[in-house]
């Protein structure tokens, strides 16, 4: 009898301590996929922030490109309106000279003719 006794309580504490193995197994199984499943995230996080950056800065370099471009546009406006404003300049200058030099010899002739 205390045989039998002694066999049941060492398979019980076999039991005990096969049950309390599993328990640390399992909880080592699933501490790994927790560090797993957070390595993953952190590495996709890391990959979000990576892609978020290179957006930011695409975008930061399409403005960039848009506003280089926008003041070229300006500066060759400019550059067309002053050289269109430089030449109604010279064409006014070229009449008043052309004015000058008629009324010029318009009085030569009116002196000449109110000679004879």
């Amino acid at each position: 009898m205390y045989e039998d006794r002694a066999k049941t309580i060492g398979a019980k504490q076999m039991q005990a301590q096969e049950e309390k193995w599993r328990q640390m197994n399992e909880k080592g199984l699933i501490d790994e996929e927790i560090r797993r499943i957070q390595a993953e995230d952190e590495e996709k996080r890391a990959r979000e922030a990576v892609l978020k950056k290179n957006n930011q800065t695409d975008i930061l370099r399409q403005i960039n490109e848009r506003d280089r471009e926008q003041r070229r546009v300006i500066q060759e406006k400019m550059y067309e309106e002053r050289a269109a404003k430089l030449a109604e300049l010279e064409y006014s200058r070229r009449i008043a000279e052309q004015k000058a030099a008629n009324a010029q010899t318009l009085n030569q002739w009116k002196t000449a003719s109110s000679a004879f």
